[in-house]
Formats: structure tokens, C-alpha cells, sequence
């Protein structure tokens, strides 16, 4: 499915983000992943638990349903479902048909992210997710404040475009980044690894964006290092780096700060995406300051990323798009878009199912 080849969608053996850890309640949510509903809650105890969102009798969400005890119970006909996802009650009779049972999925906290599988239990690894120290959650050098999260009109892919070429911010982000918000001259220096491609974009003796000269109270020129780096297949980590220019002989400048973002992609359906945001910085211990930081990227910033998304995404489907030109700054979403494609092929080639899923698709 454009961007990607006909017939690809996404890969399900991959743990995606599902929520944010305060989200998930004794209160059970709803919420879309895969194109499949799963509903979410916690146990008394507070382990979280994630089930197949449809209830087998008539489809009534559980996501919108109650809790009783560990179970969920349907609020149309009141039929229960353990954690496990088998049936617990059914009110109009004792004898439980084998039918009656919901998928359960592996869920994992860590950090303040609720992470899913949703494909072959059997090969969920939990090794497989990126460590607190892996996404410098560990280092201590940046204050990050967490939460955001909104429900994009747009196919996934277009925000993992989005956050590959990062040449859009000084034009989409004009408005609230302003003058030299981006690297639009720049090409970004990519690079790969097993689950991971990462892109850099270098700007020497720039004039600093009104953005940092703002929070930094500094005005001048300035070296700007930014990028990100996906750990696939959801986890965007990067940021931008602002220092004194670099000396003659080549000797950094002074770091004046360092600002880290964190945006976590999550196919919701074919044509919607859950998004997730947090960010800090690195030049003050006070938490107001990065809270600051952060609400001003969730109200300015990141509502002009979900208009291009939305905008592309309304674009593609009223004129069936299926191609595009591509330029230089694009190495790194080309890149990153051959990885997913390999990810998504590798994963059909020994899961008939999804072969199958895929064809209906």
C-alpha cells in the first residue's frame, strides 16, 4: 500500500507502542492497532493486558465494555473474558463453547510505553525491544517529558516519511519553528544497522532558528546537528544539537543545548496511525522548562506534521496516487522504506496467514 509496494501493509511479529503507561486503567480503552481492535486495562493487581477487541458474539467492543474483577466482561450481553482471552461466563448458560474466546496479546511495560505484539505469541521476544539505555532514556542528561498522543487520518507510512526527511522544517515548520528551522539545504548522512537506520543533517555557522535563540536566549551564529534514528518498526529517537561554531583546527564549539524528541509510529488501520510524542532538553534541571518545551512542539510543531499526513493522505486516495519523484534528500526514506519492505516480505514468506491476509487486503 503506497508508499510501499501493492499488497504490503505492515509487519505483525515487530512490537509496536500501543499506549503510554498512564493511559491503561482499571477503565478499559479502545484502541486500533494492525487494523485489528484491542482492548486494553489492567488487572487488580496492575499488570496490563491487552485483548482481541471484538466480542465473538456480536462484535460489541470490549474496549467499551466493563471490568469485573481480572475479567472483562461485554457490555452488550454480558458475556466475561479472562486475561488469557478465554470465556469466563456466559449469562444465558453454563456449557462454554470453544468458539467463545478472544485473542490475548503480549504486552510489556517499560519505560512509560506500553509495547504489543500482535502477531505469533510464540515469537514475541521481549529482548527484541529497544533497552532504556538503547533509546537514551538512561543517560540522565535530558529532562523528558511524556504524553502526547494523537490519532493521525493518514497510513503510517507517511509519518515515517515525515520523520526520514527532515528538509520539510524549515517550510512545513516555518510558522512555529521560523527562520532556519530545517536543514533544507542539507543531505542527511545515512546510515544502517540489523533494526535500525539513522539520518544526520550538519549545518556549519548557521544562524541559530528563532525556535532555540528563544529557549536558549542566544542569538548568532551557530553548528546544528539533527537527526533521527528509527528503531524499526515504530520508535523515532533524534533530536538537534546547538553549539558555538567550530574553530579553526576543527575543535567543537561549546554545546549551548541539546533538544530530544521521541515519536513512535503505530499503524492503527490501512489508512490511520496512532502517534506518540515525547521530548526534553538538556540545558536546565527545571522540569517546567521541559515542559514548556514539550507543550509548545504538541500544540505548534506536531499539528503541522499530522496536516501534511492528513493532507497527503486525502491527496493519494482522491487521485488513486501511486508514484512520485524522488530527489537527493530522500536517501534515507528510500532507505528506510526498502527495510520495512524486506521486513514485511520476510515475515509472509513463512506466515501462510498473513500471505492470506495480505491477498484480502
Amino acid at each position: 500500500m503506497y508508499p510501499l509496494p501493492d499488497g504490503l501493509f505492515a509487519a505483525r511479529n515487530q512490537w509496536y507502542i500501543a499506549a503510554w503507561s498512564e493511559e491503561v486503567t482499571r477503565e478499559p480503552m479502545e484502541r486500533w492497532i494492525l487494523d485489528e481492535p484491542v482492548a486494553l486495562y489492567r488487572t487488580e493487581n496492575g499488570k496490563p493486558v491487552a485483548l482481541e477487541g471484538r466480542c465473538p458474539h456480536r462484535s460489541f467492543p470490549l474496549g467499551r465494555s466493563r471490568i469485573v474483577g481480572d475479567d472483562i466482561q461485554c457490555g452488550y450481553h454480558g458475556i466475561t473474558f479472562r486475561p488469557d482471552g478465554s470465556c469466563a461466563a456466559i449469562p444465558s448458560q453454563s456449557a462454554v463453547p470453544a468458539a467463545c474466546r478472544v485473542r490475548s496479546y503480549p504486552i510489556v511495560e517499560q519505560w512509560r510505553w506500553l509495547w504489543i505484539w500482535m502477531g505469533d505469541p510464540a515469537l514475541a521476544d521481549e529482548s527484541l525491544i529497544p533497552s532504556v539505555d538503547e533509546l537514551g532514556l538512561g543517560d540522565g542528561d535530558h529532562l523528558i517529558v511524556s504524553g502526547g498522543y494523537n490519532l493521525v487520518g493518514g497510513r503510517y507510512m507517511l509519518l515515517h516519511d515525515n520523520l526520514f526527511d527532515l528538509t520539510h522544517v524549515g517550510y512545513l515548520h516555518m510558522p512555529s519553528f521560523g527562520s532556519g528551522g530545517g536543514a533544507q539545504d542539507t543531505v542527511p548522512e545515512v546510515k544502517t544497522g540489523p533494526n535500525w537506520v539513522s539520518s544526520v543533517y550538519t549545518q556549519r555557522n548557521v544562524d541559530i532558528p528563532d525556535f532555540f535563540s528563544r529557549f536558549l536566549n542566544f542569538s548568532g551564529k551557530v553548528d546544528r546537528v539533527q537527526g533521527l534514528k528509527l528503531f524499526l518498526p515504530c520508535l523515532h529517537v533524534g533530536g538537534t544539537q546547538i553549539s558555538l561554531p567550530q574553530k579553526a583546527d576543527g575543535t567543537p564549539g561549546e554545546l549551548l543545548g541539546s533538544l530530544r524528541v521521541y515519536h513512535a509510529v503505530t499503524p492503527a488501520t490501512r489508512h490511520s496511525t496512532n502517534y506518540f510524542f515525547a521530548a526534553g532538553q538538556s540545558w536546565s534541571s527545571d522540569r517546567g522548562v521541559s515542559q514548556q518545551l514539550f507543550d509548545y512542539q504538541k500544540n505548534r510543531v506536531i499539528p503541522e506534521d499530522i496536516m501534511a499526513s492528513e493532507y497527503t493522505e486525502e491527496m493519494i486516495q482522491k487521485s488513486r496516487l501511486t508514484s512520485e519523484v524522488l530527489v537527493r534528500a530522500d536517501a534515507v526514506c528510500v532507505t528506510g522504506r526498502r527495510m520495512f519492505e524486506k521486513m514485511i516480505h520476510d515475515e509472509m514468506t513463512f506466515d501462510p496467514v498473513e500471505r492470506a491476509l495480505t491477498a484480502l487486503g
